[in-house]
């Protein structure tokens, strides 16, 4: 029974080593070990992920101490428990023990994520011989930490390089180089050559101004360049001083041409204007009326008038008498008929009866002064008179219209016409 006993025993003691082996690696492959023995280190790690405040470099936990995003080319997690090793079983990473073993670097190559996200599994050996599997999800694997670094001086370089290029330079980093190095040299030239120099300048200046022997030197310099300008060139200045200033020259300049233009005038027989005629031109000149000067003079001015003796008539004040002032008092005469015009007006000697009718006569007057406007360039001197006689003649020439104009209401009043203007009504 003892022998039966003891030989039992050493079968069972056989058995269970190699069941607990069996269960050990069993657990390795589950993260979690027997649960007839302590919690192993891999059991009770807490994998925590680190996230800098970085745009290139994220770690998102998908199942906790399992499954994590990450974005970048490193990722970095700490341990709770400290680990003596760590791998990644797939090419293109590796995994880095750091902090004494409580944190874990996973770098990444360049092409580690591929297209898209890349699995990747980091394997952690723990001191007491357990250990644990993480699943990692690599994606943008290619962004640099330096070109993450330089995100924020992205809108400086882009500006340097199309400054580099207005100036000539290649838009490239050797371009944008010289091109600074360029601007650095021109600084630093004008701060030497100007700054300073102007600095010295400026000081040697108030040293000077302090010194009585420097405004004594001054004033002799003046003096002397003054005495000899006015030696060479002073004869400009006493011509000027002789010489009629600029205003004056202008208004002679012009006083000069209104006289030839007026002269011109004054040889262009009113015969010579279409309008007129000679047989008009026959009437004025009875008038003394024999160019367009002298209708201008007449009609824009008056005539003045004159004693026995052909001398200028002056009334008690000294002012000069005019015999008429030409169309403005024409355009006093109230009501305006062919009596009025022919008693009480200059007009009367070139409209009586076989001669010019008022309206003819206001015309040649218009004529004249539109040849003086636009030939001789007169107008402003008759335009005014002529928009006046422009006037007169249309208020004639409507009044005469009306009577001429035989309606219900006017026919019966042909006598009463004829008494008022001393003529047949409509002749002139």
């Amino acid at each position: 029974m003892c022998i039966a006993l003891v030989l039992a025993g050493a079968v069972f003691g056989a058995i269970t080593p190699a069941a607990a082996a069996t269960g050990t690696q069993a657990d390795n492959a589950t993260n979690t070990s027997s649960p007839s023995t302590t919690p192993s280190q891999a059991d009770l790690v807490r994998i925590t992920p680190d996230n800098p405040d970085e745009d290139y470099l994220s770690v998102q936990t998908e199942t906790t101490d399992e499954v994590y995003n990450t974005t970048g080319p490193y990722a970095t997690f700490t341990l709770s428990e400290p680990v003596e090793s760590a791998r990644v079983q797939q090419s293109k990473a590796d995994a880095r023990v750091l902090g004494g073993g409580r944190v874990v670097r996973i770098a990444y190559e360049d092409d580690a994520a591929g297209k898209n996200a890349s699995l990747y599994t980091a394997e952690l050996f723990f001191p007491d011989g357990s250990q644990r599997s993480i699943d990692l999800y690599a994606t943008q694997t290619g962004v640099s930490v330096a070109a993450g670094d330089l995100e924020q001086y992205e809108g400086f370089i882009d500006y340097t390089l199309e400054q580099a290029g207005s100036e000539g330079y290649d838009q490239t980093p050797e371009g944008a180089r010289s091109y600074l190095e360029t601007k650095e040299e021109r600084a630093n030239l004008f701060d030497s050559l100007f700054t300073e120099h102007v600095m010295m300048f400026i000081s040697l200046l108030f040293a000077a101004a302090r010194n009585f022997v420097t405004w004594v030197v001054a004033v002799a310099i003046i003096a002397g360049v003054a005495f000899y300008f006015e030696r060479k060139h002073g004869w400009i200045l006493r011509l000027q001083q002789k010489a009629e200033s600029r205003g004056e020259l202008i208004r002679e300049a012009v006083r000069q041409t209104y006289e030839e233009r007026r002269n011109t005038a004054a040889k262009h027989p009113l015969e010579d204007v279409t309008e007129i005629g000679p047989n008009a031109a026959r009437y004025w000149r009875e008038t003394g009326v024999e160019t367009v000067n002298d209708m201008v003079e007449m009609t824009c001015k008056g005539v003045v008038a004159l004693t026995e003796d052909g001398n200028v008539k002056y009334d008690e004040n000294g002012d000069v008498v005019y015999a008429h002032h030409g169309v403005d008092d024409l355009m006093d005469v109230d009501p305006l008929t062919l009596e009025q015009l022919r008693s009480e007006t200059w007009l009367a000697p070139v409209i009586y009866e076989g001669r010019l009718t008022p309206t003819t006569a206001l015309s040649n007057i218009e004529s004249a002064l539109m040849v003086a406007e636009k030939d001789y360039n007169r107008g402003n001197e008759v335009r005014d008179a002529r928009r006046k006689v422009s006037e007169l003649n249309k208020r004639l020439a409507g009044r005469r219209d009306f009577e001429n104009r035989e309606t219900s209401s006017n026919a019966p009043r042909h006598d009463q016409q004829t008494d008022f203007t001393g003529t047949a009504a409509g002749g002139d």
